[in-house]
């Protein structure tokens, strides 16, 4: 039986919520992303995410499911244990030690973040921490700057994921993307995204500072490198916003967005997640998640 159309959705994180509705009630679907490629091999996208496709006969229980989720709030995020579900709860301080390492995992431990964002030193330590917990161990690579050789950030990833990080965020070589190399860029990645697996890359862009028509010329030309997602900053050039988060969701080919920089309150992460990121990077985790435990809690 052939598939019709069902409805469009805004952004990832609403997709994911999508497909885990219609998986768990047995309707078969087919997601086709507004990511379509051009004449010259660039992709462009839509408004919007893309459009969810079901079996004729479904279309009913289709519709019933996913009127049910509703489409007004953010998706899926109707708790603390939730929002958890998407915090990467970071540590990055170069003053930070092992006490406040332990004090870092014992958070993301009980709030039960999607991952804990270490300094490089920190990953032996981190992956002891978490042993057991199903919170991952994410770490960064050529950071800040990304101005390292391809060599020296090679090495410094594998040395990391054979250490037990799972996931890696990388930063891209904005002085080979500002100056007429953005394929170099892309290959760096490309090449650590294969030395690395089955770990993931994450690649920050430094959306602030390339500007956006860069930062979408960039997302397009990493959507088939190989890495998992975007990330719009290292936190060093000035917070993630709505505008970022939107330049990647809509050119990055369907990857995850990382927003990352200045995320403090509940507002500004649900804010993020509505506008496409289907990850949160920072060091105001945990107060977060304090802050939608009392919300959310009120409104029982």
């Amino acid at each position: 039986m052939a598939m019709v159309k069902l409805k469009p959705v805004d952004n990832r994180f609403q997709a994911d919520v999508w497909e885990q509705a219609l998986s768990a009630e047995g309707v078969a679907y087919r997601l086709r992303t507004f990511q379509d490629t051009a004449y010259d091999g660039l992709y462009v996208s839509q408004k919007g995410y893309g459009v969810f496709y079901v079996e004729e006969a479904d279309l009913a229980k289709a519709e019933e499911l996913v009127a049910a989720l509703g489409q007004e709030d953010t998706p899926g995020l109707d708790s603390a244990a939730a929002l958890a579900g998407v915090i990467e709860h970071t540590l990055l301080s170069p003053e930070a030690g092992e006490k406040e390492l332990t004090a870092h995992l014992e958070q993301c431990r009980e709030m039960g973040c999607v991952a804990a964002c270490v300094s490089p030193w920190m990953v032996p330590l981190a992956v002891r921490g978490l042993e057991g917990s199903g919170v991952a161990v994410c770490t960064v690579v050529g950071f800040p700057l990304g101005t390292q050789s391809l060599g020296t950030k090679l090495a410094e990833a594998q040395e990391l994921a054979q250490a037990g990080a799972t996931e890696l965020d990388m930063v891209l070589n904005r002085g080979l993307a500002l100056h007429g190399s953005m394929g170099q860029a892309v290959d760096e990645a490309a090449q650590l995204a294969q030395a690395i697996a089955p770990a993931r890359l994450k690649v920050i862009l430094e959306t602030s500072e390339l500007g956006p028509e860069m930062s979408a010329q960039a997302a397009q030309a990493l959507a088939l490198s190989g890495a998992a997602f975007l990330k719009t900053g290292s936190g060093y050039f000035g917070p993630a916003t709505v505008e970022d988060v939107n330049i990647l969701a809509d050119n990055g080919g369907g990857l995850g967005i990382k927003a990352a920089g200045g995320i403090k309150t509940l507002d500004a992460a649900l804010a993020l997640l509505e506008a496409g990121a289907t990850r949160l990077g920072t060091s105001s985790g945990w107060s977060i998640y304090r802050e939608a435990q009392e919300r959310w809690s009120q409104e029982d």
